[in-house]
């Protein structure tokens, strides 16, 4: 167990690292918690860009080999602010004390919630290895492979299925456990600890995030909402890249929806590492990145002149980080012509388009049946297409006409993806496909959903806190 907790330690260290050098000059803008949750997840990417880069020059993974670069990253760390530590407590956020007893008391109920929730996740994750079809063959397997091999072996990334599952499956769930398993040994029990691991610092991440635009209780109350969605839950306790996802796109889009606020370039860096990063966990991240990119030029486009110039600026240096950090998995992976069994253009012909066009009724089936199945989601997508709904008008007003144009483009990208599968019917794909793909819209929405309803339920709560007052 000290090994697993020195294995995460060193992810953390080098996630600081690389967020300290972008927040260096925003003071007193991040909480420690924000910073703490922000420094994991990033870690996760720096870990798995460092194996990537010994796979490609060829240095053999061992405890020593690995732990080099989050040693070095954190004599650097220690060298800058242990002489100065008031430049780290300059970049923290000072916290604010709740003024009332009674949204105190509300605070320690979610946030008990919130606990509990967690220890269930730990109690359902320990007693079990990885034992889920998908999460041994598209996860656990490279892991060991890569662990025994010590190394990604040569051309593995155009092994053909038969030999691999999806080898063209980005690496970075698959790296993390390598990582894992690296300074613990072989253990499918403790290796699965990462994904709780994931869940908490989505929920410090996000809670962080939302309290930036609303007030504590509300940011609470959102946080509790969407750490007990059962099937956000579920994916916490087993090996899959979909929470992931999930964690990096949604924290990205309320970064870009702040920047949208602030026109703080920073927020902009942080949400373009964040999409970049997501690049490494699942194909589907390029659809929204791509609804990033487009929704960023398209602010830019609609800014007064006096913004217009920086912010075009701002964006291409958004594009270069994304860029940047994703462009060496690209450049191996077509290199590697590592095919995707499921879409696979040189297959698709205009007869089978059109048989998948014709199953649109079973995709807007199932789809519905996801809505209305409480035993996966509660009533999670009832309400917020409710919210929808009910707050129409301000759909498309101020930042919500970027969240909204963000979500119809992803979930346009998602729609054009079933319909050009090759590999299998559209009702296999859509079937074992779409709870997940919805888990990956559950953050982003329930963002959506609070921004438009913030005025209306704040309202409630001060006249309710005013009465109870009276």
């Amino acid at each position: 167990m000290l090994r697993l907790i020195f294995s995460l330690l060193a992810i953390e260290v080098a996630g600081v690292f690389f967020v300290l050098l972008v927040i260096r000059h925003n003071k007193h803008s991040h909480s420690l918690l924000e910073f703490l949750s922000l420094g994991f997840l990033v870690g996760t990417g720096v870990v798995t860009c460092q194996l990537f880069f010994y796979y490609m020059v060829g240095v053999p993974f061992s405890p020593s080999s690995l732990v080099v670069v989050p040693a070095v990253l954190f004599v650097l760390l220690l060298a800058r602010y242990v002489p100065k530590p008031e430049r780290l407590s300059g970049i923290l956020l000072r916290s604010e004390k709740e003024s009332h007893r009674r949204q105190r008391g509300l605070a320690w109920f979610l946030g008990a919630g919130l606990l509990i929730q967690l220890l269930w996740i730990l109690f359902l994750t320990v007693p079990l290895p990885v034992i889920s079809h998908d999460a041994v063959a598209n996860y656990a397997l490279k892991a060991k492979i890569f662990y025994f091999f010590k190394g990604v072996p040569a051309g593995f990334f155009s092994w053909s299925e038969s030999t691999v599952a999806h080898p063209d499956y980005p690496p970075l769930l698959s790296f993390v456990m390598t990582w894992v398993h690296t300074f613990i040994g072989f253990n499918d029990f403790l290796v699965k600890m990462i994904m709780p691991v994931f869940y908490l610092a989505f929920m410090g991440l996000f809670y962080s995030l939302t309290r930036k635009f609303f007030n504590r209780v509300y940011a609470l109350l959102l946080t509790f909402l969407l750490g007990t969605i059962p099937q956000l839950a579920d994916y916490a306790t087993i090996i899959h890249a979909d929470l992931i996802l999930t964690v990096f796109i949604t924290c990205a889009l309320i970064y870009f929806t702040l920047y949208l606020r602030t026109r703080n370039r920073i927020n902009l860096i942080l949400s373009s590492v964040l999409f970049g990063l997501s690049l490494w966990v699942k194909n589907e991240a390029i659809v929204f990145v791509a609804a990033f990119i487009v929704s960023g030029v398209v602010f830019a486009s609609r800014s007064g002149s006096a913004w217009k110039k920086r912010i075009f600026t701002d964006v291409m240096i958004s594009i270069i980080v994304v860029a940047v950090l994703s462009s060496s998995w690209f450049a191996v992976k077509l290199a590697s012509a590592a095919s995707n069994s499921d879409i696979n253009i040189a297959q698709l012909t205009f007869g089978r388009l059109w048989q998948n066009i014709k199953d649109i009724p079973v995709l807007i089936y199932l789809f519905q049946q996801e809505v209305f199945g409480p035993k996966k989601w509660n009533i999670f997508w009832i309400i917020v297409f409710a919210g929808m709904i009910w707050k129409r008008n301000m759909l498309w007003k101020r930042e919500g006409f970027y969240l909204m144009m963000f979500l119809i483009l992803a979930g346009l990208g998602y729609f054009a993806g079933y319909m050009t599968t090759t590999g299998n019917n559209l009702f296999f794909y859509v079937n074992t496909t779409i709870s997940r793909f919805m888990l990956h819209f559950s953050g982003i929405s329930l963002f959506i959903l609070a921004y438009l309803v913030y005025y209306d339920v704040n309202e409630t709560m001060l006249y309710g806190t005013r009465r109870h007052e009276a």
